[in-house]
């Protein structure tokens, strides 16, 4: 490993088309918007912004502070028209290393259509997919000297699959963030270190596997076949619920799941991006425990792991208080904290 951890975010690259609105219109009905404003996104460049922001101080070229906790890197591709420059400096201003990012030739780069209930804060998504469509399935996206590597699923399904399993070959800890969420094979879970998803992600993959019937019961119903199918560490976003998380090691022992309370937010203003700010918060915490991890296998069940420096539990609670103080933020990639400014 070298002197800091690296992290490479491999995924979707967005333009988003952002537009506030006092409610959401109805069918055929035209309403007056608030605002509109013009950002870049994607899940795979919020992630990586989230990762680096959250792996350092707000002011990394002060003299006093502390260097970054982490390397960040974003894998993907944009388009050759007039936002992937700008997407690319976004990127940069964040520490995020984007010399793994391609430039597709007549390709557009992705966007992202948003509309933002102001009442609520709640969002509503369209999302199409131009330049992150360029991705064969045997293309090798895994950087070298890489130590964690996050996905999504806003690039082609088989692509994430394949590095899924590169990744797992060489020794690499994978997080997979299954958005938008699609049944995915059941060979796949065991190279999968640590699963994270909302409640209707994890409907929607528990039930392509065993009793389905069964996963809207409670929440260590919905994650017991996934935690069969040989995921080791399962986190399920709540929302302002909370959070719960689920690993082998608790499950092979009969032990219960754990449900970490919502952290306070003091208004919500927009809940775009909170889930890949929670994403990015957790990844970093995985990047900082690497150094004093020890694997840990189970008889008959696979592997899991701890960390004596940061228990998941921890990196849990800390990234469920970094989404809280994303909500109160615009912006997908701007309400997204820096390291020093969460507890």
């Amino acid at each position: 490993m070298a002197s800091i951890p690296h992290i490479a975010v491999i995924g979707s690259l967005n333009v988003d088309l952002v537009t506030r609105t006092p409610r959401v219109p109805a069918a055929g009905e035209t309403l007056t918007a608030s605002s509109f404003a013009l950002g870049f996104g994607g899940k795979g460049a919020n992630q990586a912004s989230a990762c680096s922001r959250l792996s350092r101080p707000k002011l990394p070229k002060s003299s006093k502070a502390k260097p970054p906790s982490a390397k960040v890197s974003m894998v993907g591709a944009v388009g050759d028209d007039q936002f992937s420059q700008g997407m690319l400096d976004s990127l940069k201003e964040d520490g995020v290393d984007v010399s793994e990012v391609r430039i597709a030739k007549g390709k557009s780069t992705g966007t992202a259509t948003i509309l933002v209930e102001e009442a609520t804060g709640e969002n509503r998504i369209l999302f199409t997919p131009g330049a992150n469509g360029v991705f064969e399935e045997k293309d090798n996206l895994i950087p070298k000297d890489v130590d964690v590597v996050l996905f999504q699923m806003e690039i082609p399904l088989k692509t994430v699959l394949h590095n899924i399993e590169v990744a797992k070959a060489q020794g690499v800890q994978v997080i997979l963030n299954p958005a938008p969420a699609l049944p995915i094979p059941i060979s796949i879970y065991p190279s999968i270190d640590h699963l994270i998803v909302n409640s209707s992600e994890a409907l929607i993959l528990s039930s392509s596997l065993e009793n389905p019937e069964d996963a809207q019961q409670q929440l260590d119903s919905l994650s017991a076949p996934l935690l069969d199918a040989g995921v080791p560490n399962l986190i399920i976003t709540l929302g302002s619920r909370g959070c719960y998380y689920h690993t082998l090691l608790r499950f092979s022992s009969g032990q219960p799941g754990r449900l970490i309370p919502a952290s306070p937010v003091e208004k919500v203003v927009d809940t775009t991006g909170a889930g890949d700010a929670f994403v990015g918060a957790y990844a970093v915490k995985v990047a900082e425990g690497l150094r004093k991890r020890e694997n840990v296998e189970v008889e008959g069940e696979g592997r899991g792991w701890v960390s004596r420096g940061v228990s998941v539990d921890e990196a849990v609670a800390w990234a469920s208080r970094v989404a809280a103080k994303s909500v109160e933020r615009e912006g997908a990639r701007g309400g997204v904290p820096w390291g020093d400014e969460v507890e």
